[in-house]
C-alpha cells in the first residue's frame, strides 16, 4: 500500500521529525544514491591498481584506522574508523564522496599514486582528516614526493581544480615528503 505524501511531509521526513511515511523516494533515494556512490567509489579505489593503500600509519603504529581500512570500511558502505593515538579524537567517520571521486578520477587521468592517510594517523587537532574530508600521499607515479619528483605539483594542481581547498606539499611546513590534499569540511 502507497500513502500519498506531500513535499513538506518529505523534508519532515528527511530531518526526522515525521515518523513512518511511506513512498517520499524523492528524500530518502537521495540518501540511498549517496551511500551507494561512496561505496561504489571506494570499491573502485581498493581494487584500482594504480592506487596503492598503506596498511599502517607513518608513526608505525598499527590499528584499524590505516588507509587501507578506511577505504575498506566505506566500501562495505559504512563509517571509517579515526587512530585513538597521539592528537587523533577516535571515532568513526564517512569518508566524503568528493574525495573518492577526486582519488578515483586520478587515476583516469594517468596518475598513480600510494595513499599513506585518509582518516587514521595522528594529525593536528583540527585536522580535516577526522572529518572524513582528507587524504595524504608520499609517492606520484612510483617516486617519492619531494622535489625530485616531476610529478607531485601537478597532481596537487588537479585536485585543487577537482575541489580541494587545502593543498599542501614540499615548501610547505611539515609537509616535505608528501601532499595533504583536503575538501571543504
Amino acid at each position: 500500500m502507497r500513502f500519498k505524501v506531500t513535499p513538506l511531509q518529505c523534508v519532515l521526513v528527511s530531518i526526522g521529525i515525521l515518523v513512518g511515511a511511506v513512498g517520499c523516494s524523492s528524500i530518502s533515494d537521495r540518501g540511498a544514491v549517496l551511500v551507494s556512490g561512496r561505496s561504489g567509489l571506494a570499491k573502485k579505489i581498493l581494487h584500482n591498481p594504480k592506487i596503492s593503500l598503506t596498511t599502517s600509519h607513518v608513526s608505525g603504529r598499527y590499528d584499524d584506522a590505516t588507509a587501507y581500512k578506511n577505504i575498506q570500511h566505506a566500501a562495505g558502505g559504512g563509517a571509517s574508523r579515526r587512530s585513538y593515538y597521539g592528537r587523533a579524537p577516535g571515532g568513526w567517520v564517512h569518508l566524503d564522496h568528493r574525495m573518492l571521486r577526486a582519488m578515483d578520477r586520478l587515476t583516469k587521468e594517468g596518475f598513480s599514486f600510494r595513499v599513506t592517510e585518509v582518516a587514521g594517523g595522528s594529525h593536528s587537532g583540527k585536522s580535516r582528516h577526522y572529518v572524513g574530508v582528507a587524504f595524504d600521499v608520499d609517492q606520484v607515479n612510483g617516486i617519492k614526493v619531494g622535489w625530485g619528483n616531476p610529478y607531485y605539483r601537478k597532481f596537487m594542481r588537479r585536485c585543487r581544480e577537482m575541489g580541494a581547498t587545502e593543498v599542501l606539499g614540499p615548501g610547505d611546513r611539515g609537509h616535505s615528503s608528501h601532499c595533504h590534499l583536503a575538501w571543504p569540511r
